[in-house]
């Protein structure tokens, strides 16, 4: 028997995993991923009354503007970047706006994370991270992302937003448990 509930969280997970690889690795989010799981989510939408988590049309387009709004200011303040903004937005889109806070929350830390490591790592306060860190910049697969990835630098929040999406979404779902 077709479970769509299950076969949209499922979907939703190999959104998440995608868009986690390419911001991880060239920090970039495909506009092509964010345009596909629009149209997926308000097909289900107007077939099924409601999208992933539940969402009505209500939740769903508030959860759109909650995202925009919320990180559009910080795009025009250079402190996010306009893929960071369409994520989050496409987000609320999915998830609605009362996982925004959430997801903005744990994205925080698990950012505040990797600043740390990278600040350590170029501070010398960690001698055997910084050394992990120089084979690792000397891999010719390193090299190859790097070139791909052109001049885009800074930490890929659009990936964390996705892990942290991932996990309200597998919590809501009953997955797995968590503090919400």
């Amino acid at each position: 028997m077709f479970d769509a509930k299950f076969s949209l969280l499922v979907l939703f997970l190999f959104f998440c995993t995608l868009i986690f690889l390419y911001d991880y690795l060239f920090r970039r989010v495909p506009n092509k991923l964010l345009l596909t799981a629009i149209a997926l989510q308000l097909g289900c939408l107007v077939l099924l009354g409601k999208g992933l988590n539940g969402a009505g049309w209500v939740s769903a387009l508030s959860g759109l503007i909650a995202g925009l709004a919320f990180f559009l200011p910080l795009y025009l303040l250079r402190a996010m970047a306009a893929g960071d903004v369409k994520f989050f937005a496409v987000l609320g889109l999915l998830l609605g706006p009362g996982t925004l806070l959430p997801v903005f929350l744990i994205a925080s830390l698990i950012a505040a994370v990797h600043s740390v490591v990278i600040y350590a790592s170029r501070l010398g306060i960690a001698p055997k991270l910084q050394l992990a860190a120089t084979r690792i910049t000397r891999c010719s697969w390193y090299q190859r992302m790097l070139e791909k990835r052109g001049n885009r630098v800074g930490i890929p929040y659009a990936a964390y937003m996705a892990v942290a999406g991932a996990w309200i979404a597998m919590h809501s779902a009953g997955v797995v448990p968590g503090f919400i």
